[in-house]
């Protein structure tokens, strides 16, 4: 188990030396409250744990509420502690006089050996232990050779329990690229000073954290001259922001590029050939994506689906948790992902919106992704979430949108409403309100929580109403 470490020098060596021993290992986000550690601690059940100083206390108490009362607790290891009651885990660093003759042991089948447990989403519920087996590590790593990567320098703030933050710890070790790590959340001035300092060729930023950076006044000005891919996932992403995005990049040789993928499966697909709007990407190498209908009949180009998907080497499971497996694959070992989606006459994916999120206005299917493209494009918005908001009168759910302004911007509800009122069908409409905020909630590697955004509309009505 590491427990709260945030992406200093520590936290790779320790990584990799539990993948080459064959101890598979939980990764924990360091902005984790003791509720998320408890759900992920009381699952996995550690028999070590590391830490870093700062998250030491959250870390034994979320332990002393995981564990069942009268078992021992395991052992937590502090890095950069000063404290004379804490275990140190500088001690592991010690020579020993055997690192010369140190022979890393076969474990058997790699499709079996768990080599790390990585959370889910968290989105839509409680994180689950997504297992990851040494022969996805190793799918993970040769699966980026399309990047001409030597000597590049490779930058994100994604942290590793998120699959991105684990891949991106593995890649470098195929490609040659450098790895550029900060110990930092993220920031707008803390990514433009990173890429200029650091000459960054290639990164990765989530929907949300790409679009606050484009918002940001001194991205205009900034020396971007050195990047050259800026890759964007996690959530929808609206053709504006890559409009945006590739006109900043453009004079100097730069690009966006877009990933989708998931924690189960990693990323399936992926638009390095050729941008096509409002296209994902072609499938990558070794994925396979079926597309079905709600009764599980599989769909032809061009029809929208489900989407399921499924990598030469299988998604490895739930970590104590049998039940969700089975409920998350078919009988043919397909993901299901819970997107909606579409193949077209070229091969490139389209994605279309979270199953959950999409939701119904007097019988008629509401797609968030949809709305939010449109607001995206208005002057003064930042960011947008629209959601569905149970109408009790009328037994239905309304469109709703929150929305962050720009710094500076003036932009009112009447505003909003007026342009999208103009260019969607009446049912479309924005009846839920229109809302502003300050930020969204998210989680820790930037999506938007929209049930958190759903319980905050509803108790803004309630207060507006009483």
């Amino acid at each position: 188990m590491i427990d709260g470490m945030v992406n200093s020098e520590n936290l790779a060596p320790l990584a990799c030396a539990l993948l080459t021993i064959g101890v598979p290992f939980n990764p924990l986000a360091p902005a984790f409250n003791e509720d998320d550690m408890e759900n992920m601690l009381r699952t996995t059940k550690p028999k070590l744990v590391f830490a870093d100083a700062d998250n030491y206390e959250v870390v034994r108490k979320a332990l002393e509420r995981a564990v069942p009362r009268g078992d021992p607790l395991p052992p937590i290891y502090a890095f950069e502690c000063t404290r004379d009651d804490v275990k140190h885990a500088e001690d592991f660093m010690k020579e020993t006089g055997s690192e010369e003759t140190f022979v890393a042991p076969y474990l058997g089948d790699s499709t079996k050996t768990v080599a790390a447990i990585l959370c889910s989403s968290g989105t839509s519920g409680p994180h689950k232990g997504v297992q990851v087996t040494h022969a996805a590590c190793m799918h993970m790593t040769l699966r980026t050779r399309f990047f001409d990567a030597t000597p590049a320098v490779h930058f994100n703030f994604s942290a590793l329990h998120w699959a991105t933050g684990f891949a991106s710890m593995l890649t470098p070790f195929f490609s040659g690229a450098v790895r550029l790590i900060t110990r930092k959340s993220f920031s707008e001035r803390q990514f433009l000073e990173a890429v200029e300092k650091y000459h960054v060729q290639t990164i990765f930023l989530p929907t949300a954290y790409s679009n606050a950076v484009m918002a940001y006044p001194r991205t205009k000005t900034a020396d971007l001259s050195s990047l050259k891919i800026w890759m964007i996932g996690g959530s929808h992403v609206p053709e504006e922001l890559r409009d945006r995005i590739d006109a900043l990049l453009r004079p100097t040789g730069g690009r966006s590029v877009t990933t989708y993928g998931s924690s189960e499966n990693g990323a399936c697909a992926m638009d390095i050939p050729k941008r096509k709007p409002g296209a994902t990407g072609p499938l990558m190498l070794n994925t396979m994506i079926r597309i079905v209908d709600e009764n599980g009949n599989r769909l032809g180009v061009g029809k929208q689906g489900e989407l399921l998907t499924k990598m030469t080497v299988e998604f490895g499971g739930y970590y104590g948790n049998e039940e969700a497996f089975r409920s998350a694959i078919d009988s043919d070992g397909f993901f299901r992902t819970g997107d909606i989606g579409y193949i077209d006459e070229e091969g490139y994916l389209h994605v279309v919106d979270r199953m959950k999120d999409i939701f119904k206005y007097s019988g008629l299917q509401v797609v968030p992704s949809e709305l939010e493209a449109i607001i995206t494009a208005i002057e003064g918005v930042q960011e947008v979430c629209v959601v569905g908001i149970r109408n009790t009168q009328n037994a239905t759910d309304v469109p709703a949108a929150v929305i962050v302004r720009r710094p500076d911007s003036r932009l009112n509800a009447s505003q909003v409403r007026s342009i999208v009122d103009g260019q969607v069908s009446d049912y479309k409409r924005l009846r839920g309100g229109v809302h502003f905020l300050p930020e969204l909630p998210k989680t820790q590697t930037g999506k938007v929580m929209r049930r958190k955004v759903i319980e905050m509309i509803t108790h803004m009505n309630h207060n507006d109403a009483s």
